[in-house]
C-alpha cells in the first residue's frame, strides 16, 4: 500500500484496507509492507485491531468441533481473490459496507446500540449441544434448541436467552455482562454461569464460579446475590426462589450431553433425552414409566441410551419409523 494511499485515506479505511488483502492469495508477499506500516506508528496498530474487532464481531465465532467450518472461515474464502491493488478504493468500499457506512458498527458490534440485538442469533438445532466464542472473549455454550440473542456497545455488555439453556463463561470487563432471561435475568463478570428457560417462562440461575446477581423483573430494582454452587429461579410471578438442589435441576455435565439423577422416574427421565431426540424414545407401558432410576446416563447419544434402559429394566427396545418403543419382553 503506497504513501499516497494512506493520505488519500483515513487510518482506519487504511486499516481496513489491510484486513482484506491479508486475507487474499498476495497475503505473504505483502508482508513486510504491512509491517513496516504497522510499525510506523501506535495510531496504525491501533487502527488495526479496531479493524480487527469489527470484523470479528460480524461473526461471532463458532468454536465447538461439531460445527465445521466457522463463519470466519467460510467469510474468507468467499473473499479471496476478489481484490486486487488496482481495485483498492473499491474492496475499501466494499468493506466499509460489511463493517458499516463510514465504520459506524453493526448491532453485537463494540459502538453499536445496547437495545438493538445482532442480526443473526447464536441457535442450536435439536439434538445439538454448540460452543460459540462471543466478541469479547467470553464464551456461550447452548444446549439442544437454544437461542441466544446478543449485543455489545461502548460501555455495556447484554445477552437475552430467548429459549432453552446457556453456559455463560464470561471474561473479565470493565462492565458486567448482562444476562436477560424470561421477565427478569442475571449481571455477572469474570464467573461461569447456567441459565434455563422454560416454556411456562420460569427460570433457573445456576453459579459455577465467580458471583452474579439475579432479578426476577427487569422492571423492579430488587435483586438477589448469587454464589457459587447455589441457584435461584423465578417465573411470571417475579419472585426469587433458591434452588435447593441445584445439580438437580442443571446438570453440571450437560454441555457434554450428560446427566446423572440419584433417583428419577424413567418417564421423566426419557422425557429429558427426548429433547436431543430426532428419533423420540416412547414408553408403551405407564407402569414401566413410574419406575425409579438412577445412574449417570448419556442422554444425548438417544439410540444408545435407549439400549442401556432396555438392558437395566429388562425392556425390549424396537425400533420404529415413528419411534424407539421400549416395552415389556
Amino acid at each position: 500500500m503506497t504513501k499516497a494511499g494512506d493520505d488519500e485515506y483515513s487510518v482506519d479505511e487504511v486499516a481496513r484496507a489491510w484486513l482484506v488483502k491479508l486475507r487474499g492469495e498476495d497475503a505473504e508477499a505483502l508482508r513486510d509492507e504491512f509491517d513496516a506500516w504497522l510499525r510506523a506508528s501506535a495510531e496504525h496498530r491501533e487502527a488495526y485491531r479496531r479493524a480487527e474487532a469489527r470484523m470479528a464481531a460480524l461473526a461471532i465465532l463458532k468454536t465447538s468441533q461439531r460445527h465445521g467450518t466457522t463463519h470466519a472461515e467460510a467469510r474468507r474464502g468467499r473473499m479471496r481473490g476478489w481484490f486486487t491493488w488496482g481495485a483498492a478504493a473499491t474492496a475499501l468500499a466494499l468493506l466499509i459496507i460489511a463493517i458499516g457506512a463510514a465504520g459506524a458498527p453493526f448491532p453485537g458490534q463494540p459502538g453499536g446500540t445496547a437495545t438493538a440485538f445482532a442480526a443473526e442469533p447464536l441457535e442450536t438445532q435439536r439434538g445439538e449441544i454448540r460452543t460459540f466464542r462471543l466478541v469479547d472473549g467470553s464464551r456461550a455454550t447452548l444446549d439442544t434448541d437454544s437461542r441466544l440473542d446478543v449485543a455489545f456497545s461502548h460501555g455495556e455488555r447484554s445477552v437475552r436467552l430467548v429459549r432453552g439453556r446457556v453456559r455463560l463463561s464470561v471474561a473479565p470487563g470493565d462492565v458486567p455482562l448482562r444476562i436477560e432471561a424470561g421477565r427478569g435475568g442475571a449481571t455477572a463478570n469474570d464467573a461461569e454461569i447456567d441459565l434455563s428457560l422454560a416454556a411456562s417462562g420460569r427460570v433457573v440461575a445456576s453459579l459455577r464460579r465467580g458471583a452474579a446477581e439475579v432479578r426476577a423483573d427487569a422492571n423492579l430494582d430488587q435483586t438477589m446475590p448469587l454464589k457459587a454452587g447455589s441457584a435461584l429461579a423465578y417465573g411470571p410471578g417475579s419472585r426469587l426462589e433458591p434452588v435447593a438442589a441445584p445439580a438437580a435441576v442443571i446438570q453440571p455435565d450437560w454441555t457434554e450431553g450428560w446427566a446423572e439423577y440419584r433417583s428419577i422416574k424413567l418417564g421423566a427421565l426419557v422425557a429429558e433425552a427426548n429433547r436431543y431426540a430426532a428419533v423420540p424414545i416412547v414408553i408403551d407401558d405407564t407402569d414401566i414409566a413410574a419406575r425409579e432410576v438412577s445412574g449417570r446416563f448419556h442422554i444425548s447419544q438417544t439410540e444408545a441410551f435407549a439400549e442401556r434402559i432396555a438392558i437395566l429394566f429388562g425392556l425390549a427396545a424396537e425400533r420404529r419409523t415413528d419411534a424407539i418403543h421400549l416395552r415389556r419382553r
